[in-house]
C-alpha cells in the first residue's frame, strides 16, 4: 500500500520460497513463485477479503488486471484501523491461507520545505523525545540530537520537519523539552511555551489560544478509541496541556480549554485540609478509560526529604472529579512519568530514571518492580538509566535503557527479565510498532532513520529458557475482538472465554467489571477433561431488566441505566512466558450517537427534483387553520419523494442502522405524523382490529392531554401506554382509527380523499423499551392517479363568464357585420342606382 493510496493489494506467498522484498514486507508486487501460488489458489475458489475488527464492515477486492494480485479500496478512517485480511478455506498440497491482521494507518500531514529553515533538537545526545497518534501508530514525530522527523509509514521513509528562523531562539530550538502529535500537526514544547508546526506555519500557542506561559507538559492519549462517540455532542479531547498550577485540555481545529486550577482541584479532592507547604500538578496523562484524564499531584513534605503523590480521575463523559485510593512517597526533585495499561480495573506504572512503580487490580497491589537479585534499583542490573516505557493492548511491556538494554515484564508481573542485547550501546534507538501490528526498532542515529524489527517474544523466550518459571496454562482465548461495545435497551452482550493447561495446574478464567453497577449477569462454565489436559470454559451474559414502560419519571430513570463500564478478562494464574494473560473491553449503556432509522427504500429512491413548492389547502389543514399553506419542499433535507397511487394503501417498515451498518428491521410500536399539518389520510386499522381491550392513544387525545406542548415532545416513549390490558386505559369507542404501526400489526395509511397531495410526514418509535435513543425519520410521500377535484362555484362562474363573453362577442360580431354590410354592399349598391338614374 503506498503512503498516499487507499489501494491495497494482497496476494498469497510462501515463506520458504518469497523473495526478500516479501519477506520484509516492502515488496509491490509478487514474486514469481508467489504468483503461481496467488493463481493456483484463485482457481480453486480462494476469495480473500478484508473486515473491519471494530466496526465487522466488509470490503471484498477484485482480482487485477496482472492476475495473482487482489485489489481493494479501503476508506482511511479511524473504524478501519484493525483490518483482518480472511478468506476460503481453501487447502494446497494441505496447506491453508493463516487470517492476518493488520494496522491499516493513514495521517495526510506533510510538512513545508525550504533551504532557509531550521532544525529543532534535543540538547542530550542520547535523549530522543517522540509521539504517535494511537489509532494511527505507524505515523511518529522524533526529536532526536540530531533532527526532528516524521513518518507516516513506520519509518519506511520518513521527512525533515523543520521551522522558519528567527521564531525561537538558538537556545529554544536546540533544547526541546516535550514533543506531541496531533490532527493539526507537531506540537513542541520549549522554555516553558507552546508552539505548533502545521503543514505549513509554525505558530505560538499562546493566550490567544487560552494556554499560559510556564507550561510542564503535554500528553496525548495511549489507546486508540475508533469512532467513540457514545453520546451526540461529547467531543473527546486529544491532547493534556498543564502547569504547576492549571490543566487545560485540547480538541481539534486548536481549540484549547481549562479544565481545572490547582486551587480548584484541591478543594474537590479536599487535599487542602492536610498542612503541607505546597501542592502542584506533577503528572497529567490519559487512562485506558477512553473518557478517562489521570492527574498526579504532589505535595512537597519539607522536612521528611520526599514528596507524595495523589491520583484523580477525571470523566469527560459525565465531567466528575474522583480522588483514588493511592499515594506514593518518591525522592525529592525526581520527574516522574505515567502510563496506564489497557485494563478495566486501574492498572499502571510510574517511573523515573531508575526506578518503577507498579499499582495492579484497583490498588490492591503496589510496589517497584524488582530484578531477580530483588533490586528495585534497575540502573543496577543495565548500567543506564530508563529512556522508554513500552506498554502494548495485550499487557505485555518493555523497559529500554539510554544504553539500549531492554528488560521486559508484563501486566501484573512484579518482575523484569533482562533481554539480549539487540542494538548497539551508542545507538540513539526508539520501540515502535509498525502497520502489521509488531514491534520494531528505529536507529536516528545522524538524523537518519533505520529501522529493523524486533520479535519479542522470541527474545523473551530466549532470554527465561534457563528459567524456572513457565507459563501454567497452555491457552487462553476469548472471543472479543472488539476494544469498545455498545449495549442498548432490550440487548445482551454474551462472550466466552476459555484456558486450556495442564492437569492439577488450577487454573480458571477470571472476568472483572469496573465502574458503575449497571449490568446483571449470567455466567454458565463447563469443565472438560482429556489425556490429562484440562480446558474451562466461561460464558458470561451481561443484560438489563428495567422495564421503562408507564414510569413517571422516564428520563431519569434512562439516565440511571446509562453509563459506561470496563470488563476484564484474564486466567487466575500467568507468568511472563504466557502469551496472553489479558484482554480489556469497553462497555457503553446508552444510545450510539450514529444509531438512527430509515424508511424501507426510501434512500433507494432516486429523482431529479431539487426543490418544489406546493399549496396545502386550508379545508386539509388540522386545526382549522384560516388560509391555505404554501410549502417550499428541499429533496436534499428530506430526500426524493415516494410516488404512490392514491388508490393503494401505504405500509411504512423501518430499518435500524448504525451508521452505514444495517441492524434490524424495527419491530418495536411507531407513530408518525405530517410535519405541516395536513390532515387528510387515516389508518387502515381500527382500536378493536388491533386488539385494544381499552381505548388507545391517538393524537387527538394526546392533544388534549398535553397542551402547549410541540408535535416533537407531544407523544413519546416518555408517555406511551398501551391499550392491551384493562388496567391500562379507559373504556371507550374502539371501532376508531389504530394510529400506531408496527412490524406485525400490518396498519397501514389510508388517503381519505382521491386527489393528487404531497405529504411529508415525520415517523417516531415511542415503545420505550426499545432504544435509549430518540429514533425519528422523515419522509415525503406523492400520490398521483386522480385530478384534483374542482370548486363548483367556481365551476359555475367560469361558465358564466365564459356565456357572457361569447353573448358579447356575438352582439360585437352583430354590429361589425351590420358595419360592414353597409359599407361595402349596401351604400356601393345605392350609389350604383343613383348613377344609373343621372345617365337616364
Amino acid at each position: 500500500m503506498g503512503p498516499e493510496s487507499p489501494d491495497i493489494r494482497i496476494w498469497v506467498y510462501d515463506p520458504e520460497n518469497a523473495s526478500p522484498e516479501e519477506l520484509d514486507g516492502r515488496a509491490s508486487n509478487p514474486s514469481v513463485t508467489s504468483k503461481s501460488l496467488s493463481m493456483q489458489f484463485a482457481s480453486m475458489g480462494q476469495e480473500p477479503y478484508f473486515l473491519s475488527a471494530v466496526t465487522f464492515q466488509h470490503y471484498t477486492p477484485e482480482m487485477a488486471e496482472e492476475e495473482g494480485i487482489w485489489e481493494a479500496r479501503i476508506p482511511l478512517i479511524k473504524t478501519n484501523l484493525f483490518m483482518m485480511v480472511k478468506g476460503n478455506a481453501v487447502a494446497l498440497q494441505d496447506c491453508y491461507i493463516a487470517d492476518f491482521i493488520f494496522l491499516l494507518s493513514h495521517v495526510s500531514l506533510t510538512f513545508s520545505q525550504n533551504s532557509t529553515y531550521v532544525k529543532m533538537t534535543s540538547s542530550q545526545e542520547e535523549y530522543i523525545l517522540f509521539d504517535w497518534p494511537p489509532c494511527f501508530p505507524a505515523s511518529v514525530a522524533t526529536v532526536s540530537h540530531w533532527e526532528t522527523l516524521f513518518t507516516k509509514d513506520a519509518f519506511n521513509t520518513s521527512e525533515r520537519v523543520r521551522i522558519p528562523p528567527n521564531i525561537l531562539t538558538d537556545e529554544e530550538r536546540l533544547n526541546i523539552q516535550e514533543i506531541c502529535l496531533i490532527d493539526e500537526g507537531i506540537v513542541v514544547l520549549t522554555a516553558g511555551f507552546l508552539y505548533l508546526r502545521t503543514e505549513k506555519d509554525f505558530i505560538k500557542l499562546d493566550e490567544k489560544f487560552g494556554i499560559p506561559p510556564n507550561v510542564t507538559g503535554i500528553r496525548t492519549r495511549t489507546f486508540c478509541w475508533p469512532e467513540y462517540t457514545p453520546r451526540e455532542g461529547l467531543q473527546l479531547s486529544q491532547i493534556i496541556v498543564w502547569t504547576e498550577k492549571e490543566v487545560l485540555l485540547g480538541y481539534t481545529h486548536k481549540k484549547f480549554k481549562l479544565l481545572v486550577t490547582l486551587e480548584q482541584l484541591l478543594t474537590i479532592l479536599q487535599l487542602n485540609t492536610l498542612k503541607i507547604a505546597l501542592y502542584s500538578i506533577h503528572v497529567a496523562t490519559y487512562t485506558s478509560d477512553p473518557t478517562g484524564v489521570a492527574l498526579m499531584i504532589k505535595a512537597v513534605e519539607e522536612h521528611f526529604g520526599f514528596d507524595l503523590l495523589y491520583l484523580a480521575f477525571y470523566s469527560e463523559e459525565t465531567l466528575t472529579w474522583t480522588v483514588q485510593d493511592f499515594s506514593l512517597k518518591f525522592n525529592s526533585g525526581k520527574k516522574l512519568s505515567a502510563l496506564f495499561m489497557f485494563s478495566a480495573l486501574p492498572n499502571f506504572v510510574i517511573w523515573d530514571d531508575k526506578h518503577v512503580y507498579y499499582s495492579y487490580q484497583n490498588y490492591s497491589k503496589n510496589g517497584f518492580l524488582k530484578t531477580q537479585s530483588q533490586e528495585k534499583d534497575l540502573t543496577s542490573l543495565t548500567g543506564s538509566s530508563i529512556h522508554q516505557v513500552f506498554i502494548d493492548y495485550y499487557g505485555n511491556a518493555v523497559i529500554k535503557m539510554f544504553n539500549n538494554k531492554m528488560l521486559y515484564f508484563k501486566i501484573e508481573i512484579t518482575d523484569v527479565v533482562l533481554l539480549h542485547e539487540w542494538a548497539n550501546e551508542n545507538d540513539n534507538t526508539l520501540i515502535l510498532i509498525n502497520p502489521s501490528g509488531e514491534l520494531f526498532l528505529t536507529n536516528l542515529n545522524y538524523g537518519k532513520a533505520v529501522f529493523s524489527e524486533y520479535p519479542l517474544m522470541l527474545e523473551l523466550y530466549s532470554s527465561t529458557y534457563k528459567d524456572q518459571s513457565t507459563c501454567p496454562y497452555m491457552l487462553f482465548e476469548s472471543n472479543v475482538v472488539l476494544n469498545n461495545a455498545y449495549l442498548d435497551k432490550g440487548k445482551e452482550l454474551t462472550f466466552w472465554v476459555q484456558v486450556v493447561y495442564h492437569e492439577n495446574a488450577g487454573v480458571h478464567p477470571i472476568v472483572e467489571i469496573y465502574g458503575p453497577k449497571l449490568l446483571q449477569e449470567k455466567r454458565s462454565t463447563e469443565y472438560e477433561i482429556a489425556s490429562g489436559i484440562c480446558t474451562k470454559n466461561l460464558t458470561v451474559t451481561f443484560y438489563q431488566e428495567v422495564s421503562y414502560e408507564a414510569t413517571s419519571s422516564y428520563y431519569e430513570l434512562q439516565t440511571a441505566n446509562t453509563g459506561h463500564l470496563m470488563i476484564q478478562m484474564r486466567p487466575s494464574r500467568f507468568a511472563k512466558t504466557c502469551p496472553l494473560s489479558s484482554r480489556a473491553i469497553h462497555v457503553y449503556i446508552g444510545c450510539l450517537a450514529q444509531r438512527h432509522i430509515e424508511l424501507r427504500g426510501y434512500k433507494d429512491n432516486l429523482c431529479q427534483i431539487q426543490n418544489l413548492s406546493y399549496v396545502i389547502e386550508k379545508k386539509y389543514l388540522s386545526g382549522n387553520s384560516p388560509k391555505d399553506k404554501y410549502i417550499n419542499y428541499n429533496t436534499s433535507k428530506y430526500g426524493c419523494p415516494l410516488t404512490i397511487d392514491m388508490r393503494n394503501k401505504f405500509r411504512p417498515v423501518l430499518h435500524l442502522y448504525d451508521g452505514r451498518q444495517f441492524i434490524e428491521e424495527v419491530e418495536a410500536n411507531f407513530i408518525i405524523w405530517e410535519i405541516f399539518g395536513r390532515k387528510d389520510f387515516s389508518y387502515s386499522l381500527s382500536m378493536i382490529d388491533a386488539g385494544c381491550v381499552n381505548q388507545a392513544q391517538t393524537w387527538e387525545s394526546m392533544k388534549a392531554q398535553n397542551e402547549n406542548v410541540s408535535i416533537e415532545e407531544l407523544w413519546g416513549p416518555h408517555n406511551y401506554r398501551h391499550c392491551f390490558s384493562f388496567a391500562i386505559g379507559k373504556p371507550g369507542n374502539l371501532l376508531k382509527p389504530y394510529e400506531i404501526f408496527n412490524l406485525s400489526n400490518e396498519n397501514e395509511i389510508v388517503w381519505e380523499n382521491q386527489h393528487v397531495g404531497f405529504y411529508v410526514f415525520r415517523a417516531k418509535i415511542i415503545d420505550p423499551n426499545y432504544s435509549f435513543c430518540n429514533l425519528t425519520v422523515t419522509f415525503a410521500i406523492e400520490t398521483f392517479g386522480i385530478i384534483p377535484e374542482t370548486d363548483n362555484y367556481l365551476v359555475l362562474l367560469i361558465m358564466l363568464g365564459v356565456i357572457f363573453v361569447v353573448f358579447i362577442c356575438l352582439i360585437a360580431s352583430y354590429f361589425q357585420y351590420l358595419k360592414f354590410f353597409r359599407k361595402f354592399i349596401y351604400e356601393p349598391s345605392l350609389e350604383s342606382k343613383r348613377k344609373k338614374k343621372r345617365k337616364h
